[in-house]
């Protein structure tokens, strides 16, 4: 497929000669004959026919010399990005040892091909997290009641019992069944993930020999921060390259108890790649010798899960399976307080055997031809999209340069010599170059770079990938044909980041943005036009917010909001971005800002909204389609991304009358009059007006629309903004 070439002007000739006789009138009112006989008309009609040609001509430019025109002004091409992310493969059928897989493993989501970027120990086991969550209300009125008077020698003066159960944490199948796993919460008692060690199921394999194996492993973790984090900052000075990592505490446990029965555990020495709390991270636990790995199985039945123990298993089959724990904990706070605690941290996911993949490709060894000898010889890769500044090209053996024009390129030999080994022109003519998007590799014609001699093999080697393809689901990454057998791989997070790179139409529309900016965000104006050029994510609305702080009442100097909403098909009525959108737009902002200023990427604060309108319809007209006509019209007019009176978005501290929605329902054709509008806050109380500010917007929970007089929405809406469902949990006698 060609790239469609645009019209910068598709006038014709005879279009050309009628608006320059127009003019006549008004530039020459006394040249009065315009017939074809007339001198005048034919210079015309010359002129006019040169013009035409000229717009002919110069709408058959072509991309590369639009490039070279980009390139003058020093207004690059965003290139194809790859997506990134994590995958955990498991050894769950395969041989019962530990085996080490290398780097550049590629993996399948599809046809969408990745490259695992870390080599990894693959150990036999499989993992199974939990949370001590304190119990609340009737649960810990009911287990106070229960247990108080059984663990009473733990009890003292100074000591308090804290009942909790033992909460798993199950894998996300989807975007939105994302678990939160905060351990800033004063529900989880602890500030710790629980990590089981399991054996495989149905394992005949004695444990004694799976820990033999695992001792003095690498245990590779992934852990990613919570991706329903909504804001960001990015601080003065930009970003700290030397950044420490977040301090968690990985330990495993030993088996072993002190002489005052208390269990003890091995820290282990743990090699993480990026701050944990912020950032997916993949962790290196070295794991110790087999002497320091083991669980506790002989406690007595008051001990088991009490104190420092690890969580009590209520599930015998994970309870048989048991190898061993590894705890990742926040710090302990100096104050013994986990809420006082500067330091918080939310995950959605933690698992093992961990690899990052990227969305890259490499392409050692593809012939692509010999070379005849005759100028101007291209030929094409066969895979796309290519990643230009990884192609090499060797002709008969010698590897040639890569060169952005050819017509810059030198001539194979001076003019007028005849053409010997030793007649080489300054600099190197053998050069090449390649179109990333069509992936076409082009040879000079010896005027303007080196001719292939004939019989020459071309061999190239390089990379391809990224795209927006290669942004997919949670366990859209199921396939590995280089894996051993019985091996699996699953990403349990989405990938992000992948983008098919700016066009030349593209970036010949940003000119006057690029030329108003320079790519650098200084006015409210820049940080808009910059943040609409964030590549991999699909930007509904942006707005920016000059001296404004989230959750501060007074204008901050230096201080920056934007405020960003996701095109996102799935959430129409009030889309919000995750931790790994806003990424994105932070790291594509970070170096295009001032140093100076002190900028805040987050997500709007949503409020709910129900409204009920009661119409009359024209006699003749489908109610249905009137009806449903006007719910479009109301939550199109109250979204916050092409709401409002503009078409962008619901504007920011504008309040919601129900006039104005009485107005917008009213231009439905085919409706007859509206009757009555009655409006609810998100706690079911009746409003004529839903107060907006700060970044606030309307979130429209439910609209009816019914003949007659509106239905009463009010016990719905309370409904659906009470607290969350409840479900009842046993909490059991510990080891009975």
């Amino acid at each position: 497929m060609f790239p469609v070439i645009p019209q910068l002007d598709d006038r014709n000739f005879r279009q050309i000669l009628n608006e320059a006789l127009a003019r006549v009138r008004v530039h020459n009112p006394e040249w009065t004959n315009l017939n074809e006989s007339d001198p005048g008309v034919t210079i015309l009609e010359l002129f006019a026919f040169m013009t035409e040609s000229l717009l002919y001509r110069s709408n058959q430019i072509p991309d590369r010399n639009r490039l070279k025109f980009l390139q003058l002004l020093g207004i690059p091409l965003q290139p194809p990005a790859a997506a990134t992310g994590v995958i955990e493969i498991s050894n769950e059928r395969g041989p019962l040892e530990t085996i080490t897989m290398p780097a550049q493993v590629p993996v399948l989501a599809g046809k969408v091909a990745f490259l695992t970027m870390n080599a990894l120990d693959v150990l036999p086991v499989q993992a199974q997290l939990y949370l001590r969550k304190a119990l609340q209300g009737d649960a810990l009125a009911n287990a106070q009641a229960t247990y108080t008077l059984l663990y009473n020698s733990y009890q003292d003066a100074a000591t308090d019992l804290e009942f909790y159960e033992a909460v798993p944490v199950d894998p996300a199948v989807n975007g939105s069944s994302l678990p939160v796993m905060n351990l800033s919460d004063a529900s989880t008692i602890d500030r710790s993930i629980w990590v089981a060690l399991l054996t495989r199921p149905n394992e005949d394999q004695s444990k004694t020999a799976i820990v033999a194996d695992m001792a003095g492993k690498t245990l590779t973790m992934g852990i990613m921060p919570a991706l329903d984090a909504s804001l960001q900052e990015l601080l003065p000075g930009g970003a700290t390259a030397d950044q420490a990592p977040a301090p968690l505490t990985f330990q495993i446990a030993t088996g072993q108890l002190t002489p005052d029965r208390l269990p003890i555990y091995a820290t282990l020495d743990s090699r993480p790649d990026d701050n944990a709390l912020t950032t997916l991270t993949l962790v290196q636990l070295t794991l110790p010798d087999q002497s320091q790995i083991g669980n506790w199985s002989d406690l007595d039945p008051l001990e088991a899960g009490v104190g420092d123990f690890p969580p009590s298993l209520e599930d015998q089959d994970i309870s048989n399976r048991l190898l061993t724990w590894i705890r990742i904990s926040l710090p302990e706070t100096t104050s013994g307080d986990p809420t006082n605690s500067a330091l918080a941290g939310q995950f959605s996911w933690v698992g093992i055997n961990a690899a990052r993949i990227a969305q890259n490709v490499n392409v050692p060894f593809e012939p692509l031809g010999t070379g005849t000898g005759d100028p101007d010889q291209s030929f094409t890769l066969a895979n796309l999209p290519v990643i230009e500044q990884s192609v090499s090209i060797t002709v008969g053996g010698n590897a040639w340069t890569a060169i952005d024009d050819l017509l810059a390129a030198p001539a194979e030999v001076p003019a007028g010599e005849a053409f010997t080994a030793a007649s080489a022109t300054p600099g190197d003519p053998n050069v090449f170059s390649v179109d990333r998007a069509s992936g076409v590799v082009r040879f000079g014609d010896g005027l303007r770079g080196a001719r292939p001699p004939a019989g020459a093999a071309i061999v190239a080697s390089y990379a391809y990938g990224g795209g927006v393809a290669g942004n997919v689901g949670i366990g859209a990454v199921k396939t590995a044909p280089s894996l051993p057998a019985g091996f699996k791989v699953s990403n349990p997070v989405r990938t992000a980041g992948g983008s098919d790179g700016e066009s030349v139409d593209d970036a010949q529309r940003n000119i006057p943005r690029y030329l108003q900016n320079r790519d650098r965000a200084v006015s409210a104006a820049d940080y808009k036009d910059i943040v609409f050029r964030t590549p991999s994510i699909d930007l509904g609305r942006a707005e920016i917010l000059p001296l404004f702080q989230p959750g501060n009442a007074v204008s901050i100097p230096g201080a920056v909001t934007v405020l960003v909403i996701p095109q996102d098909p799935k959430q129409t009525g009030a889309p919000k971005p995750d931790k790994l959108f806003i990424d994105a737009v932070c790291q594509y902002l970070e170096p295009r800002r001032v140093l100076t200023s002190e900028v805040y990427v987050t997500g709007p604060d949503y409020v709910g909204l129900s409204v009920a309108v009661g119409i009359d319809v024209v006699p003749g007209r489908d109610i249905p389609t009137v009806r449903e006509a006007v719910k479009d019209a109301i939550r199109t007019f109250l979204s916050p991304v092409v709401g409002g009176q503009d078409g962008s978005g619901w504007p920011l501290g504008k309040t919601v009358e129900d006039r104005e929605v009485w107005a917008r329902a009213a231009r439905v054709d085919g409706l007859a009059k509206v009757r009555a509008i009655s409006m609810w806050d998100d706690t079911g109380a009746a409003i004529t007006s839903l107060a907006i500010d700060g970044l606030k917007l309307p979130r429209l929970d439910r609209v009816s629309v019914t003949l007659g007089d509106p239905e009463d929405l009010s016990a719905a809406a309370s409904v659906a903004t009470s607290a969350k469902k409840r479900v009842a949990v046993p909490v059991l006698p510990v080891g009975c």
